[in-house]
């Protein structure tokens, strides 16, 4: 018998999810709970306001697990919901300043050398920086469209503009965080 495959894994969760196995859903929070907070933390610029909405997806996540369907992987259905519920609370109030947060902590395992987890850290502090340093409409387009996997008319059809308009957004976006990791990469 073959390894089973990841995007099958997810499905069979999510499948014994819809049934009320609380085992399953925990297995699908320890799959997804990292992923899902890095994209809520990047939408919302708060940890505590992404931590907060990663429990509300999966809240919601159990309440429809029975209507998915599959024709897209549990991920991409999860980090649609991610998205769409960082971007609802954006446009319910103003989160709380990131400022008041400190640094954005990773979560997962420290890397095995030191050095190049301190490197590592460095980069995605800067990242970090660059993206926060980003009007608005250029974040969210760019988050939306890389960490969520959105379409351009899905990015355009959530910022209220053209798909034509998103890839002006991206475009500028790209050439901003090129230019702002250029000295880090000399």
């Amino acid at each position: 018998m073959s390894a089973q495959q990841p995007v099958d894994l997810d499905y069979a969760l999510l499948r014994r999810v819809a049934r009320g196995e609380n085992a399953a859903l925990a297995e699908l929070i320890r799959r997804h709970q990292v992923r899902l907070f890095h994209l809520a933390y990047r939408l919302l610029k708060n940890r505590t306001e992404a931590e907060d909405a990663v429990q509300e997806v999966f809240i919601k996540a159990y309440k429809n697990a029975s209507r998915f369907e599959p024709k897209s992987t549990v991920s991409a259905w999860l980090h649609r919901i991610t998205a769409n519920h960082c971007l609802n609370r954006l446009r319910q109030h103003n989160p709380l300043d990131s400022s008041e947060e400190g640094e954005a902590e990773a979560i997962g395992d420290p890397a095995a050398n030191p050095l190049e987890a301190l490197e590592e850290r460095d980069l995605a502090r800067r990242l970090e920086e660059l993206l926060n340093a980003l009007p608005e409409k250029q974040r969210r387009a760019l988050v939306l469209k890389r960490f969520a996997g959105f379409s351009y008319q899905e990015i355009a059809t959530n910022l209220g503009t053209s798909a034509a308009a998103v890839d002006g957004l991206l475009k500028r976006a790209r050439q901003f965080l090129r230019a702002g990791l250029k000295d880090d990469w000399e």
